[in-house]
């Protein structure tokens, strides 16, 4: 609505350039257009949607490789009969899911140092100090995504925000153009096509007004 409006006054402009209070007023509702182009585009800059689908596809990744590194400690565990260890890996792929983010990274850093604690025992189970280190290493970079989805998150709900203001005060100004068009420009045909544009009833519709025949 304020596009079309806008474009509607600048191909019209000799109508009311001449009028300082409407050039002012009119301004003023092509700059509250482009912060709301700019709000706009930081809404959809910062939908967390993506970032989250992105996050939770490395997370269901990651999850996995711990939980084979655990199925590998616990037959480790089974077979040297150490029942300590044997209690502290028994755990399912889904149960990672069900923990909250920060205990499932507890979780992790865990079976990351059980794993380094034992592996000099446990090269013949496929465990070596490279898959540790390259697990160490995901952990941390996944780690450091966690405050960036809730940043997105906040910078997006401002944008909401500065949104409903804006079409706001657009719809504030539109109304004062309503008013200052009808009553300072005297031409029938520009009015109607402006309301056309406003699409707004109730409002009257301008007719030339014939000559009486004698």
């Amino acid at each position: 609505m304020e596009k079309e409006s806008i474009s509607y006054l600048h191909k019209n402009e000799n109508w009311w350039t001449r009028w300082a209070v409407l050039a002012t007023t009119i301004n003023r509702l092509e700059a509250c257009e482009n912060e709301l182009d700019a709000s706009f585009k930081a809404q959809d800059a910062n939908d967390p949607g993506g970032q989250v689908a992105y996050k939770n596809n490395l997370l269901d990744t990651f999850y996995h490789k711990i939980y084979r590194l655990g199925r590998k400690l616990l037959l480790f565990a089974k077979v040297s009969g150490d029942q300590a260890l044997l209690n502290d890996v028994s755990f399912s792929e889904s149960s990672l899911h069900k923990l909250t983010e920060k205990e499932a990274f507890i979780k992790c850093h865990s079976v990351l140092q059980l794993g380094n604690s034992c592996l000099d025992k446990t090269t013949e189970y496929g465990i070596t100090a490279d898959e540790l280190k390259a697990l160490a290493d995901e952990l941390s970079e996944l780690e450091t995504l966690q405050p960036s989805i809730g940043m997105i998150t906040n910078e997006r709900k401002s944008a909401v925000r500065s949104v409903k203001i804006l079409i706001k005060e657009g719809s504030f100004i539109l109304d004062m153009l309503d008013d200052g068009l009808e009553g300072i420009v005297d031409d029938d045909n520009f009015l109607e096509g402006w309301f056309a544009i406003r699409k707004i009833k109730g409002r009257p519709v301008y007719h030339k007004v014939k000559a009486p025949v004698n």
